[in-house]
């Protein structure tokens, strides 16, 4: 009776679809982390979030689930979980209050200046990725793969020794902020650039030069621009594209929706495992594989530099997971083996460096998805196809403080030249 309750009370409380590009105001919801005893227990929270009751943040090992409740619905959504006898803590009790307090760090950022001190609009990382390459012009390059859904580039930077003389080397690939809300993943890929080059991280120089030796790198740190800009001025936990993609309820006098989730638009298993067919939801994989601007760009160039390309790896946030082919089947690739090697071999890397403990795991041990980059890339024959889930484990969740942006890069660096070692 509980759950029938809440599909009613969906049609008036405050939903997560986003229907229009007003701002939302997250005043007095809260996150809550919930432990999953049954099966039971994972199919109502997985039908709060069809019916936009609650928004899923990230699922852990082990049964639990991060939920964000808006006021209207916390107490039926208390209720349900109390009388399904399901643990639970507060993670945030008011998550507008730290959104305004993350919107005063943005607004401390001085314009035209990139550091890794704060998060920066599209237009700042690109301004800087072009600078990195001026300032390295021997070693560095810019160029677009494509443009997104309202026309903003897909900008990456191609980075080895000999510059000129490297279209032969083998290919090392790296994207973030493939999901809008993750901003830490994007920051993460800059920061990396910006290693590879020498503006961070000196002590490490002869390391790097070594590795731009042997190899040329192509990094796309934003993959989802039109998404993140959204999550920068209208919806903090918007996390697909911004095309429009169907309507609320199959009846577009209740609004129409917006966004593909991009981490379900690969040919990998597609639309099966993990997905929704409510083109509001926010793991709506589309009407068919690559029907995103940003998802057909990183296909066509994986694929024209396929027979190249080593390493295949995309940072995501949060939970604090190396995540191994392949998401969609609990039967073991013949790679295990060496997947499980680089895995420990990342992990270790990460723990050695600030504490911090990653798990190395298989996709599918998180929770089932079909459609994922990694999946792709990896059944595309790429051996070495991984994803990073950065920090934390959820105090702050997508929400890190920019304080954390570099000892998250500094460790997953480290992470990332033990992944090389492994190849």
């Amino acid at each position: 009776m509980i759950f029938v309750f809440l599909g009613v009370l969906a049609a008036t409380a405050t939903s997560f679809s986003v229907l229009n590009d007003d701002e939302i105001d997250y005043s007095g919801y809260k996150i809550l982390r919930v432990n999953l005893k049954e099966d039971a227990d994972t199919e109502m929270v997985r039908e709060w979030a069809e019916s936009e009751s609650v928004n899923v943040l990230g699922e852990g090992i082990g049964g639990t689930v991060d939920i964000l409740v808006s006021p209207g619905f916390y107490q039926p959504v208390l209720s349900s979980i109390e009388q399904a006898e399901m643990n639970y803590e507060v993670l945030d009790e008011d998550v507008g209050r730290e959104i305004e307090e993350e919107k005063k760090e943005l607004l401390r950022a001085i314009p035209g200046v990139f550091d890794f001190t704060n998060y920066y609009a599209v237009r700042y990382q690109h301004l800087h990725l072009d600078a990195l390459a001026r300032a390295h012009s021997d070693k560095a390059e810019t160029f677009s793969i494509g443009t997104s859904y309202e026309g903003r580039d897909l900008k990456a930077i191609r980075i080895s020794n000999n510059l000129v003389n490297s279209d032969s080397k083998p290919m090392i690939w790296v994207d973030g902020g493939i999901h809008a809300r993750e901003w830490v993943s994007h920051t993460v890929v800059m920061y990396f650039a910006n290693a590879l080059l020498g503006e961070v991280e000196q002590q490490k120089q002869a390391t790097f030069n070594s590795l731009l030796d042997k190899y040329q790198f192509v990094l796309l740190p934003m993959s989802n621009p039109d998404g993140y800009e959204y999550s920068r001025s209208s919806n903090r936990f918007w996390r697909k594209t911004r095309r429009p993609s169907g309507c609320k309820y199959n009846n577009c006098n209740y609004g129409r929706c917006y966004g593909i989730d991009p981490n379900r638009n690969f040919d990998a298993d597609f639309g099966n495992k993990g997905v929704s067919r409510n083109p509001c939801s926010d793991v709506y994989p589309g009407k068919q594989a690559f029907s995103e601007n940003n998802t057909k760009a990183m296909r066509d160039y994986i694929l024209k530099n396929l027979s190249q390309i080593k390493l295949y790896l995309s940072f995501h946030s949060y939970s604090q997971l190396f995540l191994k082919p392949i998401g969609y089947t609990t039967r073991k690739p013949k790679d295990y083996a060496t997947h499980d090697a680089a895995g420990s071999a990342a992990v270790s890397a990460i723990r050695n460096t600030y504490g911090k403990v990653y798990k190395n795991i298989r996709s599918v041990e998180l929770y089932p998805t079909s459609g994922s980059s990694q999946d792709w890339a990896y059944l595309k024959g790429i051996v070495h196809s991984y994803t990073i889930e950065l920090r934390d484990t959820g105090r702050y969740g997508f929400r890190l403080p920019a304080r954390e942006i570099v000892p998250t890069g500094k460790e997953n660096l480290n992470a990332f030249i033990a992944l090389l070692n492994q190849l």
